[in-house]
C-alpha cells in the first residue's frame, strides 16, 4: 500500500484515539454531560469522511491496466520479444502467399464444410470448424486464425513451464520450435487440419499438467479437446485412452478421471452417430484398412503370405524396393486397389485391404517392425529430405510458383466459401525470403530426438512416481510419432504434432519442481504462514506431495501449485 494510504490510515487512528479522551464533566464525545445527544449521522460524519479519504487514497494507489500490463511485460520480456518475432514471421507468410496455401486434402475439406458431409477417407472435424467460418467468406481469416493457434501453442508451453518453475530462458527455448519451425508455419497457412489438431492436443496437455490435482471442470475441458481432436485427425483415436491411463497413474482421483473420459467420448460418439446417419455404419471413417494396406506394401511378399483367392488380387508382383513409398502407395494408379473400380474407401475395398494388411503383419511380423522402426528413425534425421514425387514435394515447401488449384477440384465449393476461388499467389520479396528461411530454420529431427530423450530422462528421474507430470506429455508425443508410421507411413507433416508435447516433456524434465517457486518455499523454511509444507523436504511437491497456497501475511497471497491457483510468474 502507498505512503498516502498509510498516512490517511494513521490520521484516522489518531483522530479516533483522541476522541476517546474526554475532558472532566463531559461525555465520551466531549459534550456537557447534560446536553442532548446529536443525531447519529452527525456523530459519524467525521469518521465517514476519514474512511472515504482512505478509500480514495487506496484507489489512487491501485495500479491501472496499463501499469499491470507493463509489469507483466517486464517480468516476461524475453518471451514477449520472441512471441512478437513469431507473430511478425506469420505476418510475412500471409503477405507472401495470400490468401492461403493448398494441399491435396484441402479441396475435400472445403467441400465437406459447404455440404456438412462426413468423409469416408478421414474424419471431418476440421470441416466443421471451417463451417463456422463460412459466413465470413474469407480464406484469409482461416489462415489468420490458424496462425493465432500456432502462437497460442507457444504461449501455452511457456506459461506451463514457467508455472512449473523452469527459468524464463528455458521456458522460452522450449516454445521456440513451435513458434519458428518453417514447416509448422507453412502448414498453418494451408487449409489443413494440422494447426487445429495441434492446438487441441497441446492445449489439453497444458491444462492437465497445470496443477498437480486436476479439477473436474479442467478434466471436462481437456476431455472435450481430446475427443474433438480425435474427429479432426484419426491419429488422435487412441489419445483418450493414453491420457486416461497417464492420469490414472498420477492418481488424480476417480471424479476427474471419469469426467475426462465421459467428456472425451461425447464428441466421438456424436460424430459416429452423424456418420451413421450419412453412411449407414458406425465409425469415424472407412479408411483404416486402405491406409494400413499401403503401409504393409513396403514389405508384403505374397510368396511368403500365401493369401487366399479372395485376397490374391491385392498382391503386387513388383519387388518392394520398386514400389512407391508407403504414404504414396495407395494414390498411385498401379495400386491393386484401383482394380476394383469402387473407390479406395468403399466399405468392401477397405475391408479387403484390412484383411490383407492383417495377414501380412501376422506372416511377416519382423518385416513390419523393421518398416515401422525405419520410418520412425527417419524422423530423427538431421535434414528434412522431401523425397515424394515432384508434384507432391512442392506441397510441403514455400515454392515459387506455388501450387495452384487444379481443374475439377471442387471449384464450385471453393467459390461458395470465398468468391474468387482463392488461388495462391507468391508475392515478392516475402516469398523469396520464406523460401530461403525454410531451407535453414526448422526443427532438425536429431533435436526432436534429443527432446524425447530428455523427456525419457525425466521419467527415469521420477521413477518412484511413475514419471510424475512428465509421463503424460511424453506418452502423447511418442504415440503421435509412432502411430502414423505404424498405420500409414512416414511424412514430415505427421511429425509436426509431436513438437508441442515433446517440448513440454523436455521442459518438465528440467523443471525444478511441481510446486511453488523458490521465493515462496523460502517462507516455508522460515515458518512464515500456514504452509502445510514438509519442513524436512522443501522440494516435497516434486516428490508427489501437493503444495499449499499459503497466506503469509494479511493481504499477501502467494500462489502455490494447488488446484485453482494462479500461475507463478
Amino acid at each position: 500500500m502507498s505512503d498516502a494510504t498509510e498516512e490517511a490510515r494513521t490520521a484516522v487512528t489518531e483522530g479516533e484515539a483522541g476522541a476517546t479522551q474526554s475532558a472532566p464533566g463531559t461525555d465520551d464525545a466531549g459534550r456537557p454531560a447534560d446536553s442532548p445527544a446529536p443525531a447519529p449521522e452527525r456523530a459519524t460524519s467525521g469518521t465517514a469522511a476519514s474512511r472515504a479519504a482512505i478509500e480514495g487514497a487506496a484507489t489512487q494507489a491501485a495500479p491501472g491496466w496499463a501499469e499491470r500490463a507493463g509489469s507483466l511485460l517486464a517480468r516476461h520480456w524475453l518471451f514477449a520479444a520472441v512471441l512478437a518475432a513469431a507473430a511478425a514471421l506469420r505476418a510475412v507468410v500471409m503477405l507472401g502467399y495470400p490468401p492461403v496455401m493448398w494441399f491435396n486434402d484441402s479441396y475435400r475439406y472445403v467441400s465437406d464444410a459447404i455440404h456438412l458431409a462426413t468423409s469416408p477417407s478421414r474424419p471431418s472435424g476440421y470441416p466443421f470448424f471451417l463451417r463456422l467460418l463460412l459466413p465470413f467468406h474469407s480464406f484469409t481469416l482461416v489462415a489468420a486464425l490458424q496462425h493465432l493457434m500456432g502462437l497460442a501453442i507457444g504461449a501455452g508451453i511457456y506459461a506451463l513451464l514457467r508455472r512449473r518453475r523452469l527459468p524464463a530462458w528455458g521456458a522460452t527455448l522450449a516454445a521456440v520450435p513451435v513458434l519458428f519451425d518453417a514447416y509448422e508455419v507453412q502448414v498453418e497457412q494451408q487449409v489443413m487440419s494440422d494447426a487445429l489438431f495441434m492446438l487441441l492436443v497441446t492445449g489439453a496437455v497444458v491444462l492437465l499438467c497445470w496443477d498437480d490435482r486436476v479439477s473436474v471442470p479442467v478434466a471436462v475441458i481437456a476431455g472435450v479437446a481430446i475427443g474433438y481432436a480425435t474427429v479432426v485427425r484419426s491419429v488422435g483415436l487412441p489419445l483418450l485412452v493414453v491420457v486416461a491411463v497417464c492420469l490414472l497413474v498420477r492418481r488424480i482421483g476417480w471424479r476427474p478421471l471419469v469426467a475426462l473420459v465421459v467428456a472425451g467420448a461425447i464428441p466421438i460418439v456424436s460424430y459416429m452417430f452423424v456418420y451413421y446417419l450419412q453412411h449407414g455404419r458406425l465409425g469415424t471413417a472407412d479408411s483404416a484398412g486402405t491406409y494400413l494396406y499401403g503401409r504393409v506394401q513396403s514389405f508384403a511378399n505374397c510368396a511368403v503370405m500365401k493369401p487366399p483367392a479372395s485376397l490374391a488380387p491385392l498382391c503386387d508382383p513388383r519387388p518392394p524396393a520398386q514400389r512407391p513409398i508407403a504414404v504414396e502407395y495407395i494414390w498411385s494408379p498401379s495400386d491393386p486397389l484401383w482394380k476394383f473400380h469402387q473407390g479406395l474407401f468403399a466399405p468392401r475395398v477397405n475391408a479387403l485391404a484390412q484383411r490383407f494388411a492383417a495377414r501380412a503383419i501376422e506372416d511377416q511380423p519382423l518385416s513390419y517392425l523393421r518398416a515401422v522402426a525405419a520410418d520412425t528413425w527417419r524422423a530423427f534425421g538431421w535434414n528434412h529430405n522431401v523425397n515424394y514425387d515432384r508434384q507432391t514435394n512442392v506441397l510441403y515447401l514455400f515454392s515459387d510458383p506455388p501450387p495452384q488449384i487444379p481443374p475439377g477440384s471442387g471449384w464450385k465449393a471453393l467459390r461458395a466459401f470465398q468468391p474468387g476461388l482463392g488461388q495462391t499467389r507468391a508475392v515478392h520479396p516475402f516469398a523469396g525470403f520464406l523460401g530461403a528461411y525454410q531451407r535453414q530454420v526448422y526443427l532438425h529431427g536429431t533435436l526432436l530426438g534429443l527432446m524425447l530423450l530428455a523427456g525419457l530422462g525425466g521419467l527415469v528421474a521420477r521413477w518412484r512416481r511413475w514419471g510424475g507430470l512428465v509421463l503424460l506429455p511424453w506418452a502423447v508425443a511418442v504415440v503421435l510419432l509412432v502411430l502414423p508410421m505404424a498405420t500409414s507411413g512416414f511424412s514430415y507433416r505427421y511429425t509436426l504434432a509431436v513438437i508441442g508435447p515433446a517440448s513440454i516433456a523436455a521442459g518438465l524434465a528440467f523443471a525444478r519442481g511441481d510446486g511453488p517457486r523458490e521465493q515462496d518455499r523460502g517462507g516455508r523454511r522460515r515458518g512464515d504462514g500456514a504452509t502445510g509444507g514438509n519442513r524436512a523436504d522443501p522440494e516435497g511437491s516434486d516428490r508427489g506431495e501437493r503444495p499449499a497456497s499459503p497466506i503469509t501475511r494479511t493481504g499477501d497471497v502467494r500462489y502455490g501449485g494447488s488446484a485453482g491457483g494462479g500461475p507463478n510468474t
